[in-house]
């Protein structure tokens, strides 16, 4: 592996299992806190009926909830393998409706957030960045791209200068669930400010650890096939050397 790419890939990991561990404390929470959702849910429900009628007048949205509460230790494993078990917002399959699950103990930063997802999809780009994400053939394509695509760019280029290439290939396939979780987290924060609930500094960094996990893994994907490709790339001879 090149010297960029050892480097590329203790900068992703290192920061990115950190992110992971950190986000898992939060949201594995046995205990409520002052600025838990628990004890903001109902101002926050309120500003985001108010913030989406701002960003689209006229609109009603329902959103279903369930309130899922970590118990024992057991949460932080599942939080930290599944990062969805207690904080995830999807489509209510009987009723059609957006439906949030979301540990009542975590910090009504991140119910912002998920109520960011669905005011998101309430924008003709937020509906179209977030129905790119769920589409099951676009996301099984994306997948496949994620962990081909930076192996075969560095396979297919001579010589080991293509990591640019097979990280720009890593985040074009991630490129729906970033963008849906950046405009998330910008829809969640006018929640929260519509709600007079200004997220302080130590919010802002409790989402940005959730993004970190979205940004770090093509960089790894990127550095890990940008390897085994180059690895496949010097038995390659290089026409132009041997004329």
């Amino acid at each position: 592996m090149t010297v960029v790419n050892h480097y590329l890939l203790g900068l992703a990991g290192g920061p990115t299992a950190a992110a992971q561990m950190l986000n898992a404390r939060e949201l594995s929470r046995t205990m409520p806190t002052p600025t838990s959702t628990i004890g903001s849910q109902n101002a926050l429900d309120d500003a985001f009926d108010a913030y989406v009628d701002k960003i689209k007048p006229g609109a009603s949205v329902n959103v279903e909830y369930t309130p899922l509460e970590a118990k024992d230790n057991k949460g932080f494993i599942d939080a930290t393998i599944n990062p969805d078990t207690y904080a995830r917002n999807s489509t209510a399959i009987d009723t059609g409706n957006p439906y949030i699950t979301i540990n009542p103990n975590v910090d009504r930063a991140l119910y912002a957030h998920e109520l960011g997802h669905v005011a998101g999809k309430q924008t003709d780009v937020g509906h179209f960045i977030r129905a790119a994400r769920d589409n099951p053939m676009l996301k099984k394509a994306l997948l496949g791209s994620l962990l081909l695509a930076p192996g075969a760019a560095a396979a297919l280029t001579p010589g080991d200068d293509d990591y640019a290439t097979s990280l720009g290939l890593a985040y074009a396939a991630q490129a729906p669930v970033i963008l849906d979780e950046i405009n998330a987290t910008r829809h969640g924060l006018g929640i929260l400010n519509t709600a007079g609930m200004r997220a302080s500094l130590g919010q802002r960094g409790k989402l940005a650890t959730g993004l970190i996990s979205y940004l770090g893994a093509p960089v790894l994907a990127a550095a890990a096939g940008n390897y085994a490709g180059n690895l496949v790339d010097e038995d390659v001879i290089d026409p132009v050397a041997i004329q």
